[in-house]
């Protein structure tokens, strides 16, 4: 398990919250110095704690103004299938996420789309069509909250 002692701990939340915080800025947020720091973001980036940088963009303003949660069953349930299906839906351009899940559907899908009609398509013209799925359930989701900031929890 990576070290995550408070300095770690600070950057992390720094890091999570402004990704794009120059080396210096951050290193004067949590009062190190520039080469401390950048060697501890550097070792936490080798260990896989921080798995990467991205810009977070809003859906509706690239005109994908539907997210919804399909959930999907696969049967035969062999790996091979699963993998298929998986990556079937995960190469299709509405697909935001794809989940392998327990319980009575195997798969949790989160698209976003610019109306009904789109997703209509996607449910029913291209996820229903791929081999082995057997059935699968659409929820529109009204609002999308996700947490930007995680920290470990104590055990």
């Amino acid at each position: 398990m990576p070290n995550i002692d408070g300095k770690n701990l600070q950057l992390l939340r720094e890091l999570q919250a402004d990704g794009r915080r120059s080396n210096r800025a951050l290193a004067e947020t949590i009062d190190m110095s520039a080469s401390s720091t950048l060697e501890r973001v550097r070792e936490l980036e080798r260990e896989g704690v921080i798995t990467g940088y991205h810009a977070e963009v809003d859906p509706a303003a690239i005109g994908r103004r539907i997210e919804a949660m399909i959930s999907v069953r696969v049967v035969p349930k062999t790996r091979e299938l699963v993998e298929r299906v998986v990556e079937s839906i995960y190469s299709l351009a509405e697909t935001v996420s794809v989940s392998l899940m327990s319980g009575e559907y195997d798969l949790m899908v989160h698209v976003s789309v610019p109306d009904t009609a789109s997703l209509r398509a996607i449910v029913v013209d291209r996820i229903a069509a791929i081999p082995g799925v057997v059935d699968e359930r659409t929820s529109i989701m009204f609002e999308h909250r996700r947490k930007h900031v995680l920290e470990p929890l104590e055990a």
